[in-house]
């Protein structure tokens, strides 16, 4: 297979000879710039929307993340029970023969005893020693067996 080459002018040795060149016109000049402008101004927009659109979905998912861990650390942090309110609490001496309340505390799993000091929580009305709930309640905040809040009186 043979390749043919066609030259305006025939090749020789002589280097000093230079290859014509042809000139365009200023008309295509002028259409050509136009032609690139057209091209590229479509392109360089779309590349500014998709980064916009990258950024404005990171800050939305930014702002949705930080917004649920602030509700969640706030949620959490209204559940605990500052030492003065947790000593608000209705407290009692325990002298029951009989107990309606369980026969142990569940946070040290010991019996109650007659002239104990003992809690029994508002909202769900479970027992506990009173030493044993408040170090739970100001740590947690909520009942150790039910996990319901207990609010301040």
């Amino acid at each position: 297979m043979s390749i043919s080459i066609l030259h305006d002018e025939p090749i020789t040795g002589d280097q000093s000879s230079q290859p014509k060149c042809h000139t365009a016109s200023l008309s295509t000049k002028i259409l050509s710039k136009i032609l690139v402008c057209l091209i590229m101004i479509p392109v360089a927009a779309t590349a500014l929307l998709f980064i916009l659109m990258s950024l404005s979905f990171s800050l939305f998912f930014f702002s949705l993340y930080w917004f649920l861990h602030r509700h969640r650390r706030r949620e959490s942090s209204d559940g605990l029970l500052s030492p003065r309110c947790v000593k608000s609490l209705p407290q009692f001496k325990f002298y029951e023969p009989t107990t309606l309340y369980g026969s142990e505390c569940v946070v040290c799993i010991e019996g109650f005893r007659q002239g104990q000091w003992c809690r029994k929580l508002p909202g769900c009305g479970h027992v506990f020693h009173r030493k044993c709930v408040d170090f739970w309640l100001v740590k947690v905040g909520t009942c150790p067996i039910c996990r319901d809040r207990v609010w301040n009186l």
